[in-house]
């Protein structure tokens, strides 16, 4: 399935879904800065994720990319099933 198959992307549904994850966290899951601007599929909707479920979306940077480290981290996790965490000089898991 292809970007351009998945309406739901501009669905009424997801767009709301995607906004509420973004207003409880903009941190984003792959590389641990703030001001993620996307929601991304924890388990790739083309591996089997389901499309609208709030468990399965987590905060992410988008086309813009980390205004922090500058990295595209939806490009960067692709397909990859899972959030896992990027290895840096610093803990940005780490609490206050």
């Amino acid at each position: 399935m292809s970007v351009a198959d998945r309406g739901e992307l501009t669905s009424y549904a997801y767009r709301q879904l995607r906004a509420r994850i973004l207003a409880e966290s903009d941190t984003c899951h792959w590389c641990g800065h703030r001001e993620a601007d996307a929601a991304d599929h924890l388990i790739p909707v083309s591996k089997g994720g389901a499309k609208l479920d709030p468990d399965n979306l987590a905060p992410i940077h988008g086309v813009a990319g980390c205004p922090t480290c500058g990295r595209k981290c939806n490009n960067e996790k692709s397909d990859r099933i899972g959030g896992a965490r990027l290895v840096t000089s610093v803990d940005w898991y780490a609490g206050p």
